[in-house]
């Protein structure tokens, strides 16, 4: 035997073990997994499986759909379906087990080695429907395709695809089959390189003959391969050009669509793809339409034959031809001031007449599509006006020049100081040569007063009312709607009631920065929302400095993936910028290094002490190039922000004799004090006060008991009022609920669910961050994980989405979250000690006990107050107490905080 042949027999031999113990395997573990599934009627699962052989396309959608919706109890009988002599009936069998997916797995594997070719090839068809979890069949699949059927080695090489790039491994035996005999195996086989994606690109030798094949499928798929495979398959550019004249329609739109996949390359073949744009087939034209969309402004000189196609009778041909003109639009809006003036003038005539065509009241486009046309079409209609201006200077450059600029002098300054940035914006790309220093200069130059103060101001004045009206739709600053005066220490001195004027002194210095540092639900996000609006105001009194200011909220972690030599920190500020201000275009980075360098954009970074080491490091106010003078940072800790002369401020704790001024404002603001009485407003201050004992409580939990004695009293929510600060959580938890009309869950699932996944968020370092989506789902477990933690997104909104995958998820409330899993601990823990000792050894061990001083009061609370018998002299309560024995500030008799 010589050395080639040995590794390859060895090859056969492990993939005949595995094909024949891995069903075994696999039928074992589902079995285990069904054991406490609850059982299906088995006449009704009979029933529907008799009407599998119907010839009534309704009364067969709705067979599988509810044997779908029954899942595993339906498998045994969709099993023996398989074995059906009529062929629709087995793949409308394989049809329902690729709709039940993974539990179906381990029977379809084993039927993989049925001796009959006819079950074979229908298990192989479902796990093909299943997808890349069907991985597990993978040596099964692979081992069918050297089947003595060819519909065997057909329905195989199509599962192969549809698990995608999973099943790269079966390359070396999926290749050959590309020269099978059977045109439906070299089909087949195709397509499922082209599902396996650019992993597939060593196949491309023997894929692009396919393209000459005598079938007309087989050149079809081979043709959709190589477009799936993307830019490696390029080299077969000729081949696939040569395919745009086939005789069969599917095949010439098939060609059309890999070429699309291609990219920028596909623009050298652009005559022989608008030649079929007229082409007897709608498919084709349909498939060519959406070439051009890949292409965008590359295939600007179709523009006429797409605006012909939109008056297409077949919505397919028209759909795409507007999409396609769309993107070539918004590709010509990004490159308006580079097109050649032929280009721009034919540009601008098709697009006006694609859009008349797209706004006849007959018409069926997207109104969104219209928008996006109209946009573009105005961005490049301004550009011509721009050029008729800037030509009408230079035509006549010494008397114009002049003119304008002692007009900029003399006059703008004075009037209309805003201009000077439009003019200098128009001027900034014309440029003359100094005969004397040998050297270009821009006509923009001259406009020396265009970042003055004065025209600085002019421009915030443009943006302040779009900026206040944004700002106040974002999430977390219409949460924080209801603000009653917050009593702070300010730099060591109590403020009884913190006004704009306070924070003067600070922003009127040259670099200015503030730092908000409390434990979590002190209000300090609030207070920044409130010096937020305050920047804005229109009052100088109210001001936090002479000039007003537009105020940026970072709240997520900085985007790293930016490009070369600019800044995160810095391209989040403008993005936004962009935002507040509602501006198609983002600001230029001159103006925006002005206003951040002049205090006319307010920084607020909140949660500073929550973000991620790297966006830390990219927020460093002592480095000399720190683009921002005016900046505002919340955090649970004293951040030293590289030892830089700032203001901080700590807003206090609600002391026990002060609760009912907090009630009493909080609820007079929410337009409520009405709804009671003398005596239930003070029994219900008692209440809370009961509650605090003799501690002094956050504002946050104020407010939530605040919220709850308002639902209880319209009725909203029911049951007693809690007791102990973990019962209001949970009771805050029970409100929301209250809320949820539809699917709703019960109280007790949605508080144990919480409880999970607040622990998933604070597990890695006892601090509230955001936790892994997919981790989270797994910590929930049971069944309908994924959906109750929608329900807890998506109804009660207790948690949120983010991240730029949207993986992430954290909670809204952050000492909502901290109770949470204080709870969670308890249900795990008890008062088992060794449990808490380690729980302690953990604490100790993570970077800033500070930080995490929340937390363990919160285990704390929880502890004593859900605890039977649980004392001050336990173990866990003395432990927290000897690492945080702190007498919490007793504020001044003033007005309380949200």
């Amino acid at each position: 035997m010589t050395k080639h042949y040995r590794p390859r027999l060895i090859a056969v031999i492990a993939l005949s073990f595995l094909s024949f113990t891995s069903p075994l395997l696999l039928t074992r573990n589902a079995a285990a997994a069904r054991v406490d599934e609850p059982t299906a009627n088995p006449k009704e699962i009979a029933s529907l499986i008799e009407k599998l052989k119907t010839n009534d396309k309704r009364e067969l959608s709705a067979a599988i759909k509810k044997l779908g919706k029954i899942g595993e109890p339906a498998i045994p009988a969709l099993m023996k379906a398989l074995q059906d002599k009529n062929l629709p009936v087995r793949r409308s069998a394989a049809q329902v087990l690729a709709k039940i997916g993974p539990p179906a797995i381990p029977d379809l594997a084993q039927a993989l080695n049925n001796p009959n070719a006819d079950v074979r090839s229908s298990a192989a068809y479902a796990l093909g429907g299943i997808g890349a979890e069907a991985q597990t069949a993978l040596p099964q699949l692979v081992f069918l395709l050297q089947d003595s059927n060819p519909d065997v080695r057909s329905s195989a090489a199509e599962a192969l695809g549809g698990i995608g790039a999973e099943a790269q491994t079966a390359l070396p035996q999926l290749v050959p089959l590309l020269k099978d005999s059977n045109a439906d195996v070299r089909s087949r086989a195709a397509e499922a390189l082209g599902g396996i994606g650019a992993e597939a690109q060593t196949a491309l030798p023997q894929l692009v003959p396919l393209l000459q094949d005598s079938n007309a499928d087989v050149r079809s798929s081979a043709a959709l391969a190589l477009g799936r495979i993307g830019a490696e398959a390029q080299t077969a550019l000729p081949q696939l050009v040569s395919l745009l004249q086939d005789s069969n329609a599917d095949v010439r739109s098939s060609a059309a669509s890999a070429l699309g996949s291609l990219g920028a390359e596909a623009k050298t073949v652009l005559p022989q793809l608008v030649s079929l744009l007229k082409d007897s087939n709608p498919g084709v034209r349909s498939s060519v339409a959406e070439v051009f969309d890949s292409l965008g402004a590359e295939a600007k000189t179709v523009l006429p034959q797409l605006v012909s196609l939109l008056k297409n009778s077949n919505p397919g041909v028209n759909t795409n031809a507007a999409k396609a003109l769309v993107s070539i639009a918004l590709s010509l809006q990004g490159k308006a001031n580079t097109l050649a003036p032929t280009e721009l003038n034919l540009a601008v005539s098709n697009l006006e007449s694609a859009l008349k065509i797209m706004e006849e009241p007959k018409a069926n486009f997207q109104k969104s599509k219209i928008a996006y046309l109209r946009l573009s079409l105005n961005v490049l209609k301004a550009e011509q006006t721009d050029r008729l201006f800037v030509k009408s200077i230079i035509r006549k450059p010494y008397f114009w020049g002049t003119g304008i600029y002692l007009f900029l002098l003399f006059g703008t300054f004075a009037i209309r100081p805003l201009w000077l940035l439009k003019i200098y914006e128009k001027l900034k790309p014309i440029a003359f040569k100094i005969p004397v220093l040998g050297t270009d200069l821009s006509l923009g130059n001259l406009i020396f007063l265009k970042y003055h103060p004065r025209v600085l101001d002019a421009w915030v004045a443009a943006q302040i009312e779009a900026t206040r009206d944004e700002f106040q739709k974002r999430e977390i600053v219409r949460e924080r709607k209801i603000i009653v005066p917050i009593p702070v220490i300010l730099d060591n001195n109590t403020i009884a009631t913190l006004k704009g004027k306070d924070l003067q002194p600070t922003f009127a210095q040259k670099r200015g920065c503030l730092l908000i540092w409390e434990e979590g639900g002190a209000g300090k996000t609030s207070l920044a929302c409130l010096i937020g609006k305050w920047a804005m105001s229109d009052t100088p009194e109210e001001r936090i400095c002479n000039h007003r200011m537009l105020p940026v909220l970072i709240e997520s972690e900085l985007n790293m993936k930016v490009a070369e030599c600019q800044q995160p920190f810095l391209e989040a500020i403008r993005g936004q910028l962009q935002d507040l201000t509602d501006t198609a275009e983002p600001i230029c980075e001159e103006l925006l290094e002005q206003l951040l360098k002049q205090r006319r954009i307010l920084v607020i970074v909140d949660n500073f002490s929550e973000m991620s080491e790297q966006t830390q490091t990219a927020i460093r106010p002592e480095m000399p190039n720190f683009p921002v003078n005016a900046l505002l940072v919340t955090s649970r800790l004293e951040e030293p922000l590289g030892l830089v002369t700032k203001t901080e401020i700590k807003p206090l704790r609600i002391a026990g004799n002060r609760l009912s001024s907090f009630m009493e404002s909080y609820l007079s603001q929410r337009k409520k004090r009405d709804l009671f009485s003398d005596t239930e407003f003070f029994n219900a201050c008692s209440q809370l006060s009961t509650i605090a004992g003799d501690r002094n409580i956050t504002v946050l939990l104020a407010k939530l008991y605040a919220d709850q004695i308002i639902a209880k009293k319209e009725g909203t929510t029911d049951g007693n009022l809690p007791n102990n600060i973990a019962e209001l959580m949970l009771y805050y938890l029970n409100q929301l609920n209250c809320s949820v009309t539809e699917n709703k869950f019960s109280d007790f699932t949605v508080q144990k669910d919480s409880k999970i996944i607040a622990w998933e968020c604070l597990k890695p370092t006892y601090r509230p961050a955001a936790a892994n989506r997919q981790n989270a789902i797994d910590a929930l477990g049971e069944q309908n994980a994924e959906s109750r933690l929608n329900y807890l997104e998506d109804k009660l909104k207790i948690i949120q989405t983010k991240g730029v995958a949207h993986d992430q998820i954290h909670f809204a409330l952050e000492p909502v979250a901290e109770y949470l899993a204080a709870l969670h601990l308890l249900d795990v823990n008890g008062k088992d000690e060794s449990k808490w000792q380690y729980f302690l050894q953990v604490a100790d061990s993570q970077n800033s006990p500070e930080a995490i001083k929340s937390f363990l009061l919160a285990v704390k609370d929880c502890y004593l107050d859900k605890i039977l018998g649980a004392k001050d002299t336990d173990f866990l309560s003395q432990e927290i107490t000897s690492r945080y024995n702190v007498t919490i500030a007793v504020p001044p008799q003033s007005p309380q905080a949200v």
